[in-house]
C-alpha cells in the first residue's frame, strides 16, 4: 500500500469546501479600532472553509512553534483514535500560544503532518470549532511518518504574537510535555527576518551530515551579523525521521549557551541523509531601500532558481496556503495550475513573483520534481528566486495530487 492510498476522503471535502465557501470572494478585514498597519488580515478566495489562500500580517510579533504531537503532559501518547490525537495536539498548540501571548485565533499559518488524508480533513475540521469564525489559516499539508511512534498527526504553527520585545524570546510551556532545554515557540519580534535555505551535505569521516549542514548555515548568519540567540526555527530534512534524536543531539552543540529554538522534523526521501533550513530575526537598521534582499554566501555558488537567504526588511508578510491542482493530473499540469494560481493569489495581494521571500515544494514523484525545476525558471526572475526548498516526501494531504507548493511574500510596493 503506497501513503497516497489513504486519500480516498479528502477529494471530496475540498470539493464542498470550494463549492459552498459563502466569504470565498472576500478578504476578513481586521477589527474595528484595529490599527491598519497593525493587522492580520484573511484573504479566503476560493480556499475550503476555515482556512484561506493567504494571511496577510503587519505590525505583529510571530510566534513560531516546534512541531507539537498528541502527547498529554506526562508525554504519554494519546489515545488510539485519529480524532483523540488531533484534539490533544490542538490543545497543545493552544496551550503553547496562550503562553505567548497568542492563541487559535490569531493563527497566521499551520502546517499539518498526517499518516492520511483523512486525518488532515479532520484537524481542519476540529479546528474549525475551536476558532471563531473570523481567523482563517494559511494552511499546508504532507504526509510524512512522525517521531513519536504511533503518533497520526502533528502540527506546528505562526501566529501573531504580543508585546514589543527587541529580541528573540524562546519559550518553554510547562504545561506541554517537551525538552526543558528545547523551547515550545519563539516569539520573532516586529521587524525584518531572514530566510536561509537548507544547503545538504553528505557528511564526511570526521563530520556527520548534520554538522557539516549546520555549520554551513552558522557560517551564513556570520556574514549577515546575526548569531544563534537570533535564530527562530529549524526546519529538518531527514532520512530516516525516528534518527531525530540523534539529529537533535548534534544540532544542539551549535546552542551551547542558549535553549534550542523550535525545531520541526519531516521525512524526506533523498540520496541526502539531512538538509536543514533556518529562521532568523534580521534587525531592521534605519529605513531600507527594497524591503526584500537576496544574498549569497561568498563560498557558495548561486543559482537562478532559488535564493540561499532571502532578506525580508520590512514587517508586512504575506503567508500562501499550500496549492493544489484543481483535477488529479501528472506533473506537467498540475506545476501549470499551481504557479498559474500563486501569480493570481500574488496579485489579489499586493505582490508579484518578483517579491517571493519562501518557497516550499513538496513532491511525491519524480515527474512532479521534474515539472516543479521546469517552471521555475519559467515564473521567477533568475536574480531573484526565493529561498527555497524542494523536498520529496510521501505524500500530499490530497488525492492524486503528488505537489503542493506554499510561499511567503512580501509587497511589490507598485
Amino acid at each position: 500500500m503506497t501513503w497516497r492510498s489513504f486519500a480516498a476522503a479528502v477529494l471530496a471535502a475540498c470539493a464542498v469546501g470550494l463549492t459552498h465557501c459563502p466569504a470565498a470572494e472576500e478578504s476578513a478585514k481586521p477589527a474595528a479600532g484595529e490599527a491598519a498597519q497593525s493587522a492580520i488580515e484573511y484573504v479566503p478566495l476560493d480556499a475550503p472553509a476555515g482556512m484561506s489562500q493567504a494571511v496577510i500580517v503587519q505590525g505583529v510579533p510571530l510566534v513560531h512553534t516546534r512541531q507539537l504531537l498528541p502527547l498529554d503532559a506526562s508525554g504519554k501518547l494519546v489515545g488510539g483514535s485519529a480524532d483523540e490525537q488531533i484534539e490533544q495536539t490542538l490543545s497543545n498548540l493552544e496551550t503553547v500560544l496562550k503562553d505567548c501571548g497568542s492563541g487559535l485565533n490569531k493563527l497566521v499559518r499551520l502546517n499539518i503532518y498526517a499518516l492520511a488524508p483523512t486525518t488532515v480533513t479532520r484537524v481542519r475540521e476540529l479546528l474549525a470549532k475551536r476558532l471563531d469564525g473570523s481567523a482563517r489559516p494559511a494552511i499546508t499539508s504532507i504526509l510524512t511518518p512522525l517521531t513519536q511512534r504511533g503518533a497520526l498527526v502533528a502540527l506546528d504553527a505562526v501566529a501573531a504574537g504580543a508585546g514589543g520585545g527587541k529580541d528573540v524570546a524562546l519559550k518553554r510551556c510547562e504545561a506541554v510535555a517537551g525538552d526543558k532545554s528545547a523551547a515550545d515557540a519563539a516569539i520573532l519580534p516586529t521587524g525584518g527576518v531572514a530566510y536561509l535555505s537548507g544547503q545538504p551535505d553528505d557528511g564526511g569521516l570526521t563530520e556527520s551530515a548534520v554538522t557539516r549542514s549546520m555549520s554551513k548555515l552558522m557560517t551564513t548568519l556570520g556574514h549577515l551579523k546575526l548569531s544563534p540567540k537570533q535564530v527562530v526555527q529549524l526546519k529538518i530534512f531527514v532520512r530516516p525521521v525516528t534518527s531525530s534524536e540523534d539529529v537533535l543531539a548534534e544540532v544542539r552543540k551549535f546552542f551551547p549557551d542558549q535553549t534550542l529554538p523550535p525545531v520541526v522534523f519531516v521525512e524526506w526521501l533523498a540520496a541526502v541523509p539531512v538538509e536543514i533550513e533556518m529562521i532568523a530575526q534580521l534587525p531592521l537598521e534605519g529605513k531600507a531601500e527594497e524591503n526584500l534582499e537576496y544574498y549569497t554566501p561568498p563560498e557558495v555558488r548561486p543559482s537562478n532558481t532559488f535564493s540561499k537567504v532571502a532578506l525580508v526588511r520590512t514587517d508586512r508578510q504575506i503567508y500562501i496556503s499550500g496549492q493544489y491542482a484543481r483535477q488529479p493530473s501528472r506533473g506537467e499540469a498540475q506545476a501549470k495550475f499551481v504557479f498559474d494560481q500563486l501569480q493570481e493569489i500574488l496579485k489579489k495581494t499586493g505582490s508579484d513573483m518578483r517579491h517571493m521571500a519562501k518557497a516550499m515544494y513538496y513532491v511525491c514523484d519524480d515527474d512532479a520534481a521534474r515539472w516543479v525545476d521546469r517552471t521555475r525558471p519559467l515564473v521567477f526572475d533568475p536574480d531573484r528566486p526565493p529561498a527555497a526548498s524542494k523536498v520529496m516526501v510521501h505524500g500530499m494531504g490530497m488525492e492524486q495530487r503528488t505537489m503542493t507548493v506554499d510561499m511567503i511574500a512580501v509587497q511589490s510596493g507598485k
